[in-house]
């Protein structure tokens, strides 16, 4: 195979790429003011093609790259001129990011001001570091296991089907030591309980953000577990939303702690390692614990059952609404009517207000928002209408069909984004009109063909079950 020559250079989200010819050996940017080299996330070779790929956000020993400049080093050759910056200022910090090349060679720079933290922000975090530190000056014993979440007040999810698989083991129920520390609030005595068990802990495990995790540094050996609530990699999250409303700091601490972060399938093993700001060798593809059980329900249902879940609009919970007035209630109820339909309603968590349905609609509708985890509704509908929510890979695996009613798509495009192009990423039928959703509903028109190979893609599949696979890496065979 010839000798490398880079002949193209691209920013995409947080990621730099510099594509090529050849084949691809040892590649990185090196500063005179630095004493760490800039290593690629990952590279790819197919044929006498490669693609290198640098993680801007998280490259530099799990931290956004610093003010400085970083020269190439390769063993190839540069063909290509650029010149371009890019811009992921937030929250009034600054950071940017830019690449030159000419005839010296290629140069990467950085320009960096760190967001300002409020004195209350400060005092709290060294209150909670305090107790952080004095519970973890005792000893390591290598068997104390907690499961945490800031989300849950309750053990469920991932985290309930791995505790469920450590209890079915005889050897780890009689050695682990397990606590929890559960809240869906918050509050100081949280907090205060959590900083401490953390401190004491071997192993935590976790399925969703969790701010005072971020706060601490670990002992060598202490393992930080993230099952993530979600499956799949669909909309961009964490780092790879740098830039946008909504994203994280560029020089935040959030989620660059895990040791271990679970995930459906090798296809999205790295977007998970962009979106956490990991390396991707911490990234461990075992399928999702909580779709474990997930099966269809055996009993005949007496009318077409259509499972409506979107995602949110807005930036978090304070800002989270859905926009009810793109559906025609009145309309979608006739159809349903016409059609032998039911359509149960389940909204994100975030989602305050209730859908609109009527005393007299209740025949045909029904609000099922209030249960917790979707899975529990998925095996008892025959469809799943949806728009940017990852509800599409439980949706998939259990082969039900799927509708997209995505009547903002540009703009969602626009503020949140996603890894893979949306119109060739989805497994279903794609409506942007109220009109469009209708008419699918009608001729039953949703593209169902697509699930099998969406399935596929991201998914693995063997004889073990994912909750068997995580406890295997986190605890050993």
């Amino acid at each position: 195979m010839k000798k490398a020559v880079i002949n193209r250079a691209y920013f995409e989200r947080c990621l730099l790429f510099l594509c090529g010819e050849g084949k691809i050996g040892n590649i990185g940017f090196k500063s005179s003011e630095l004493d760490t080299v800039f290593l690629p996330l990952y590279k790819t070779q197919e044929g006498d093609k490669f693609a290198v790929c640098f993680d801007l956000a998280s490259g530099l020993g799990g931290k956004a790259l610093p003010a400085a400049s970083f020269e190439l080093i390769f063993d190839g050759e540069v063909d290509f001129l650029f010149d371009e910056e890019k811009d992921f200022s937030d929250n009034g910090g600054v950071y940017k990011i830019g690449l030159i090349s000419d005839e010296l060679g290629v140069t990467l720079f950085s320009t960096y001001e760190p967001t300002k933290v409020s004195v209350k922000q400060k005092i709290g975090e060294m209150g909670l570091k305090a107790i952080f530190k004095t519970a973890d000056i005792l000893p390591k014993n290598g068997r104390r296991v907690l499961f945490t979440s800031q989300s849950r007040k309750e053990l469920s999810g991932n985290e309930k089907f791995v505790f469920d698989e450590i209890l079915r083991r005889d050897e780890l129920r009689d050695r682990l030591k397990i606590k929890f520390s559960l809240s869906d609030k918050g509050g100081a005595k949280f907090l205060i309980r959590t900083a401490w068990l953390l401190g004491r802990s071997d192993t935590v495990i976790l399925d969703d953000y969790h701010p005072i995790v971020y706060l601490f540094k670990y002992k060598k050996g202490v393992k930080i577990a993230q099952l993530w609530h979600a499956c799949g990699a669909f909309k961009t999250f964490g780092y790879s939303r740098l830039g946008k409303e909504g994203a994280p700091r560029f020089d935040g601490k959030a989620h660059r702690c895990y040791t271990h972060a679970f995930v459906s399938g090798d296809e999205v093993r790295k977007y998970y390692a962009e979106a956490f700001g990991v390396p991707m060798e911490r990234v461990y593809a075992t399928g999702v614990p909580r779709c474990d059980n997930l099966k269809n329900e055996e009993t005949k249902r007496d009318k077409f059952t259509v499972l409506f879940a979107p995602t949110f609009r807005g930036n978090g919970a304070k800002s989270a609404h859905y926009p009810y007035d793109k559906l025609d209630f009145d309309r979608l109820y006739e159809v349903c009517k016409r059609n032998n339909m039911k359509i149960i309603f389940k909204m994100h968590p975030f989602i305050k207000e209730k859908p609109p349905i009527t005393e007299n609609q209740a025949d045909v509708f029904e609000d099922m928002s209030e249960s917790r985890e979707i899975n529990d509704l998925l095996p008892r509908c025959d469809l799943v209408i949806t728009d940017y929510s990852s509800v599409v890979y439980e949706a998939a695996l259990l082969n039900k069909s799927m509708l997209f009613f995505t009547f903002d798509l540009d703009e969602y495009v626009s503020s949140r984004d996603f890894y893979e192009p949306f119109e060739a990423f989805v497994p279903g039928k794609i409506v942007t009109e109220f009109d469009g959703l209708i008419s699918a509903l009608e001729n039953k028109d949703f593209e169902s063909e697509k699930v099998k190979k969406f399935r596929e893609k991201n998914f693995i599949s063997d004889e073990k079950s994912a909750s068997e696979r995580v406890v295997d890496v986190l605890f050993g065979e």
